[in-house]
């Protein structure tokens, strides 16, 4: 858990710089986590991979991409917990159907 908590304090921090204290401190309570005025989170509410999700969708609302290649260790902690398989190792397989 700690893991997580540090990695959502850079990412706000960066959020910060973006869009403003204000704004991103209320990204950060609407996904789920509690932050002080000095930045550190004092709460997290729900799974630790659901609120980074949350983090993910409400940083990158509007259509931020500063904001997106900011959340890049976010993607990257999600992509490491939830492994896909490369499409090479899956077979193709036609599937017909029934009429």
């Amino acid at each position: 858990m700690e893991h997580y908590l540090k990695l959502f304090e850079k990412s706000i921090i960066k959020q910060v710089e973006l869009v403003g204290k204000e704004i991103a401190y209320d990204q950060a309570k609407k996904a789920g986590l509690g932050v002080s005025p000095e930045g550190r989170i004092v709460s997290c509410t729900g799974h630790p991979q659901l609120v980074l999700m949350r983090l993910i969708k409400f940083f990158t609302a509007g259509g931020n991409l500063l904001a997106l290649v900011e959340c890049t260790p976010l993607i990257n902690e999600l992509i490491k917990n939830f492994p896909v398989e490369e499409e090479n190792s899956i077979e193709n397989q036609v599937v017909e159907e029934t009429p």
